[in-house]
């Protein structure tokens, strides 16, 4: 049952979108950070930025030392990967960042683009080991105890160097916002039956979100013992300046897949 304060979220995100309901949802991969922050080199030391054949941007987590998790969309049309970490500078070269070049990366075998996407993650494994530091960790995932957690009402960070709102540029700098997560009922009024799965978690907070070049970013909750990602950047509105949430790949529904692919363990 949701609680007073969930109701009041939801009712206040249903008449935003209500405003918007003329427009017509299609989130095909296309993910901002819009009215985000820049972030300082060190915030997010799990960031990782994917460069889709040394060009396509995406956003992804380094959740081993070989391994990258980031979006399927992201890696199924392209051949190699230039992965960068340790930064907040998309190009600049600074002395904490680390840049490697990979070809392999796992898609999951169900992902479809046909009305929605669905199953849209994937893991990039980079060629060798990557050197850890404070620039430089491994993020740390959902555990299998908390498959049946929505995580509605908490309060999550996007990082991304996606567009900074509609017509713009992708930003040079590292940006992250707060979203909060919210029911999936809430995300169905604004993209339409069908398109929010199970495997869906929803999150947004009016106009700060994901943009076109945002997806395969880690959605995540700070904790006592660091970051841990609850949900990786899939699909957004048609525009980025709505107060729609993004939709994001459910950690703890992929969580066996994630585990399994990239050969890790959790709790």
């Amino acid at each position: 049952m949701a609680t007073s304060s969930h109701c009041a979220l939801a009712a206040a995100l249903l008449v935003a979108m209500a405003a918007t309901s003329t427009q017509s949802p299609h989130g095909q991969g296309s993910e901002r950070i819009t009215d985000g922050k820049p972030a300082r080199l060190g915030q997010f030391p799990h960031q990782a930025l994917v460069l889709g054949d040394g060009t396509h941007i995406c956003g992804g987590s380094l959740i081993s030392r070989t391994a990258v998790l980031t979006a399927a969309i992201c890696t199924v049309k392209f051949e190699k990967f230039i992965i960068r970490l340790g930064t907040v500078h998309r190009t600049k070269n600074e002395t904490t960042a680390w840049v490697i070049t990979a070809h392999w990366a796992v898609a999951h075998a169900d992902y479809t683009t046909e009305a929605y996407l669905s199953h849209n993650v994937a893991v990039v494994f980079l060629p060798k080991k990557a050197p850890l530091s404070s620039f430089i960790e491994v993020m740390m995932l959902t555990s299998f105890s908390e498959v049946n957690e929505t995580f509605v009402g908490r309060t999550a960070l996007l990082s991304g160097w996606g567009q900074t709102g509609d017509g713009k540029n992708v930003s040079d700098t590292l940006q992250y916002a707060e979203l909060t997560v919210v029911p999936n009922s809430i995300c169905e009024e604004g993209y339409g039956p069908g398109f929010v799965l199970e495997s869906t978690l929803c999150a947004g907070s009016k106009f700060k979100g994901m943009c076109f070049n945002d997806h395969g970013g880690a959605l995540v909750l700070k904790t006592k013992e660091g970051y841990k990602q609850i949900g990786i950047a899939s699909f957004m509105y048609d525009k980025c300046d709505v107060p729609i949430p993004g939709g994001f790949s459910r950690v703890t529904y992929f969580l066996d897949w994630i585990t399994k692919t990239a050969e890790i363990t959790v709790d």
